[in-house]
């Protein structure tokens, strides 16, 4: 039997609201988020309560999120996949230099925008798998972006269905001004978090023992910091008779982007499904929010805000089964995935000798990722004695086809050598990238990183 979504068409926005209780322990305590120079976030409610955040909006985003992905189960495929319900939703997978799946829009903090998705190697175009397009002229064409113009948001959001439909519920933001001024920017429709009320302290300590030596020496290297000897500190937990998760699905939002009414049903439908996950996951979910911090369910409701009145009425919140993941079905497609590759952005480097002009240097065919370049003198003394330095740098991804050709067209001294240096320099940079190694100096190139220092 179809899921009946049609109460959702008259609602401005849908509110669910999860009691919750810790979930082992008789005294109830649990540890809440923490936050750098601020510990627990406490704060007084606009009611006059006490409250304390649990699990922040931004947490909770990407608990949404990771509750419907599957890891990687192998050193070749660390990144996974959507889940058995979730499978056939779009997303970008970007590969590293070796073709081994790096990431995916799914897990990446920027989604699309992430620069290991976004600054990535052109790709078949899915319109015309003879032509190559980079992901930037891809979703330009998608959303029908034009410059001095409005942001169509009815072919943006046409868009990201085909792309990454995660982008219209947990947002997006396309910042880079090339890409319209950095206009692009969807506001999450799905989000969350967790409060407690009227929250009680539990202190208590801790002790690291250090089996070889309660003592430490820090002439020697050997202190607290470097996790000698034997440590011991307070700890802060809390309690709390109210427990709730908060959500919101902003239905009036993704109907302001032209979404028709089954898509909005069908979004609606998969958020609803993340939250029915969230409060049930034994993983990403609040039964493991921290090793100290699991929580259950006891009682879940869920209400809908009238779009013209303002009013709230009560809804049955659909449970996960058959019926909830058929109604985001339409969500899915056959070509599920976008594959793009990243490399990183790594340089070679020659010095020109003095009086070579830079047309000594041939490289023909290769122009996109090869050029001279005369760096800016650093500030020190006799700078004005000095002439500019000239440098061939070869960048991007170069293949051993590559560097063949340019090697064929360099095969006299002195453009020979510098060819040769600068290939040399920028293997030895992409190995130690690639085993996450710094390079070692040769030297040349500490003796020039040390001119003009005193």
């Amino acid at each position: 039997m179809a899921l009946d979504l049609t109460p959702l068409d008259s609602a401005s926005r849908l509110l669910v609201e999860a009691e919750l209780k810790v979930a082992t322990g008789g005294g109830g305590r649990f540890q809440p988020t923490g936050f750098p120079d601020l510990g627990p976030a406490l704060y007084r409610g606009a009611d006059g309560a006490n409250w304390l955040l649990v699990e922040s909006p931004q947490s909770m985003a990407n608990r949404l999120e990771r509750v419907c992905w599957v890891d990687g189960d192998g050193e070749t495929d660390r990144v996974g996949r959507y889940n058995d319900a979730c499978k056939g939703i779009p997303y970008v997978l970007a590969t590293d230099s070796d073709d081994r799946p790096l990431t995916a829009s799914t897990l990446e903090a920027h989604r699309l925008s992430s620069p290991y998705i976004w600054d990535t190697q052109p790709f078949a175009d899915p319109a015309d798998p003879s032509k190559q397009v980079n992901l930037s002229d891809y979703m330009k064409g998608l959303f029908s972006l034009a410059d001095n113009r409005l942001v169509p948001w009815k072919k943006v959001a046409e868009g990201l269905l085909k792309v990454d439909p995660g982008c219209l519920l947990h947002g997006v933001w396309f910042n880079e001004a090339a890409f319209a001024g950095g206009k692009v920017r969807i506001t999450r429709a799905l989000s969350g978090y967790i409060e407690a009320r009227d929250p009680a302290t539990a202190n208590f300590g801790f002790q690291k023992r250090d089996g070889v030596s309660d003592r430490t020496d820090k002439e020697a290297g050997q202190s607290a910091a470097e996790g000698f000897g034997s440590v011991i500190g307070p700890k802060q937990h809390f309690t709390s008779a109210e427990i709730k998760a908060y959500f919101q699905i902003d239905l009036e939002r993704l109907r302001s982007y032209g979404l028709s009414t089954d898509q909005v049903r069908a979004l609606a439908a998969w958020a609803i499904y993340k939250i029915r996950r969230v409060l049930v996951a034994s993983r990403d979910g609040v039964a493991d929010l921290r090793t100290e911090c699991k929580f259950e369910p006891t009682k879940v409701e869920a209400f809908l805000v009238n779009r013209n009145t303002g009013i709230k009425s009560s809804l049955d919140l659909p449970e996960i089964g058959t019926d909830l993941i058929e109604a985001f079905n339409s969500v899915k497609s056959k070509t599920d995935r976008i594959t793009v590759r990243w490399i990183p952005n790594i340089e070679g480097k020659a010095e020109l000798p003095e009086g070579l002009t830079d047309g000594a240097i041939k490289w023909e065919g290769l122009a996109a990722k090869a050029k001279i370049e005369t760096p800016k003198p650093k500030k020190g003394r006799n700078q004005d004695a000095k002439k500019a330095k000239k440098f061939l740098v070869i960048f991007g991804e170069w293949s051993s086809s590559d560097k063949q050709m340019l090697r064929n067209q360099n095969t006299a001294e002195p453009a020979k050598g510098i060819v040769e240096k600068a290939i040399k320099d920028y293997e030895t940079k992409w190995e130690a990238n690639a085993q996450s190694r710094k390079p070692e100096k040769d030297a040349d190139q500490e003796q020039e990183e040390g001119e003009g220092q005193e």
